[in-house]
């Protein structure tokens, strides 16, 4: 079929120009450089004095730190110490032992012309 011209052709009417506003604004920021400001008397003085606190506190770290490795070579000489009187103890204990055996006791007898009897031999302890 052919078209008739019933309908017409609508020419695109011309929307009224509106302001396109960008939703961000690019703003424009000022920088001021601020001068050095001087350091009052009072800081002055409170950083002397919290510097020398500090110092102080790293040479009484570094005191104790010595102390602490002093004490500790001391303990180790004593444990030194004793293991070594335990040592001999020990050694003296079985020195001991050996002198009073029995086999010994009686072979000394028998040198100088005695005899054993048990029921006179008394060991003492303490």
């Amino acid at each position: 079929m052919a078209q008739n011209s019933l309908a017409t052709q609508l020419q695109p009417e011309s929307a009224p120009e509106q302001r396109t506003v960008p939703l961000h604004k690019q703003a424009t920021q000022t920088v001021s450089v601020s001068k050095r400001l001087s350091l009052s008397k009072f800081e002055k003085c409170l950083l002397s004095v919290g510097g020398m606190i500090v110092l102080g506190l790293m040479l009484a770290v570094v005191s104790a730190s010595n102390s602490v490795s002093t004490a500790q070579q001391r303990l180790q000489d004593v444990n030194t110490k004793i293991t070594s009187f335990e040592n001999r103890n020990t050694s003296d204990r079985q020195t001991i032992s050996e002198l009073l055996n029995r086999s010994r006791l009686e072979k000394i007898a028998k040198q100088n012309g005695m005899t054993l009897s048990n029921s006179k031999i008394r060991n003492v302890n303490k």
